[in-house]
């Protein structure tokens, strides 16, 4: 999970450990940083999950051309939560009621699945486990 502040005129990037971009807000409360400084610093939350591709071309064995050849063929999926969600997510954590929608893990998993270029177990491994 990464995490930019800018404070101070100064870009901090950290890391985190939650399941997804809302998480990291909550997590940020609960490492006791103060309302004003994460609402005022916060730029953007992004999660991150690495997950395993398969040729949507080939069902058996690849050719040494494709992509998916060979053993641990691995591809990125994000979550990104900026701008107006980014504030409604801030509102929601205080506990104001907001509607928001942006693009999950579960979606890009979605996806990547029906494309055919991620594995099917990695849903299985990344949203059913979430709870979500």
């Amino acid at each position: 999970m990464r995490c930019p502040f800018i404070i101070t005129k100064h870009l901090v990037l950290t890391t985190m450990h939650t399941r997804d971009a809302r998480g990291a807000i909550y997590r940020l409360i609960e490492f006791g940083i103060n309302w004003l400084e994460i609402e005022q610093t916060l730029i953007a939350v992004t999660a991150q999950r690495l997950v395993e591709l398969t040729c949507p071309y080939c069902e058996g064995p690849c050719s040494p051309f494709c992509y998916s050849s060979g053993s641990g063929k691995r591809g990125n999926v994000f979550e990104i939560l900026t701008g107006k969600d980014l504030s409604a997510v801030l509102k929601e954590a205080r506990g104001e009621h907001q509607s928001y929608h942006y693009k999950t893990l579960k979606d890009a998993i979605t996806k990547g699945i029906a494309l055919g270029y991620i594995k099917e177990s990695e849903y299985q491994r990344w949203v059913l486990n979430d709870g979500e």
